[in-house]
Formats: structure tokens, sequence, C-alpha cells
């Protein structure tokens, strides 16, 4: 028996892989030979950046802009991108970012748990300002309260549970409430697009897919013939004239 290996790999790819010899010839004198790959691509959670805007510094953010947006060309594809970006850069210098995070909901977390966890927080902002003993023990009694409020309705809603379980009751739903109880769900990930045979891995490279296919399906290419030669000129000559008027003119 003859084998044939079509395409070389490191030794750090050939420890993730696992070859397997087939009776399949498919015409050849060659058997074919199944090899899988252990490895995963790298994917990107759905956390998305928040700008705290209580704590933005508005006059930076107008000094960088009128830095950066002085001027405007008549193209309106170039002033459009410049204004983009300037924004964007002057946001990023000027507005703190916060990681987001995506909150799991489980079943058993009822309304005395949001006002506990906010008495939690709100006495340890004030010890924290303060570091004045009384405050030290009012917070260090919230979170015993937060703690004890949590635990009982977590019992509270497994108990009822419980009591509503019979004999015929689906396999499958009991075990999915039993992992919704303890809060470890997989992370949800951005599904990956693949454009032209290219699987786009990481948040940029979607957005320029998704990005390019607006752009074809809004090209001009899609306008009819009578569309391009006749109307498009004369709207393009008329946006040009409004650009042109409103422009202010100074004088030297």
């Amino acid at each position: 028996m003859s084998v044939k290996v079509g395409h070389p790999c490191s030794s750090s790819c050939a420890s993730l892989c696992t070859s397997t010899v087939t009776r399949e010839f498919l015409g050849s004198d060659h058997s074919v030979v199944s090899t899988a790959v252990k490895a995963s691509s790298t994917q990107e959670d759905l956390g998305v950046p928040k700008c705290n805007i209580g704590k933005a510094d508005w006059q930076k953010f107008s000094e960088a802009c009128d830095h950066t947006l002085c001027s405007f060309s008549i193209a309106l594809d170039y002033a459009y991108c410049l204004f983009e970006t300037s924004a964007r850069e002057a946001a990023l210098e000027a507005i703190p970012q916060s990681k987001g995070s995506i909150k799991i909901a489980v079943p058993w977390w009822n309304k005395q748990c949001d006002i506990a966890v906010k008495n939690k927080k709100h006495a340890f902002n004030r010890m924290k300002r303060t570091l004045l003993l009384r405050d030290i023990i009012i917070f260090k009694r919230c979170r015993a309260k937060a703690l004890s409020v949590i635990l009982e309705a977590k019992s509270s809603s497994w108990r009822q549970f419980c009591t509503s379980l019979t004999s015929t009751t689906n396999l499958s739903k009991v075990w999915k409430v039993i992992k919704s109880f303890s809060g470890n769900r997989p992370p949800c990930f951005i599904p990956t697009l693949v454009a032209q045979g290219i699987s786009a891995k990481n948040k940029q490279h979607k957005s320029n897919v998704l990005a390019n296919q607006f752009a074809l399906s809004s090209s001009s290419a899609n306008y009819p013939p009578r569309f391009v030669n006749v109307f498009l000129p004369i709207k393009t000559r008329l946006l040009r004239q409004e650009l042109f008027l409103a422009t202010p003119i100074t004088h030297e």
C-alpha cells in the first residue's frame, strides 16, 4: 500500500493532527488519508466598549474636532471619511470607555435581589469616599444582607422548581433549567462571515465585508443606463453648485 501526503506541515501543526488511512482509492493506486486538525479558529466575544458620557471632557473633544475639522473638500466621500475619522479619534481622546459585558439572567433573580445589591454598592461607594468606621460597618451589614437575600431567592426558586416536576416532565427542559440556575453559560460569538472563500476572523474584517457588500448593493453599476447617462450628470452638477454656493467667501 502506498501513502502519499499532499500538504507539508510543520512540527507544531503535526502535533494537532490525527491521520487515518481509509480503504478508498478513488481510481488511483494511492490510499486516501483523512486528517483531522484539533484546532479552533479564534472567535471574538460580543463585548462592545461603552462610552462613559458622564465623565467626558467636552472641551477636549471640541478642541480635537476643531484641530482636524478645519476644512472640507468638495468630494463628498473624502469629507465623510474625514469627519468620521476625526470624530472617532476625538471621542477616544476625550471620552473614557469601558469594555462592555453581557449580563446572564438567572431564573431566581428578583426585585429584592436588585434592591439588596443596589444598597450594597451604595454603601461600598460611601465607604470608599469617607473611610469612616461607621460606614465600614454599614457596608459589611449591607453585604451580608445582600448575600442572605440572594441565597434565599435561589433556595426559594429551586424549591418551587422541584415541586413543579412530574413524571412527564421533559428531561431536556430539566437540565436546561439546572444549567440556568448556575449562570454558567457558553459565551455567544459573532457568526463567521465568508466572502469570496475567505473567512472573516475579527470584527474589523467582518465590518469590511459588510461595508463592501453594502457598497456593492448601492453601486452605480446597479443603475439603469438612462439614469447614468442623463439624470446622474445633472444631479452631480446641481450638487456641486449647491456646495459651491454654501462655501463662505473670505476676503484677504
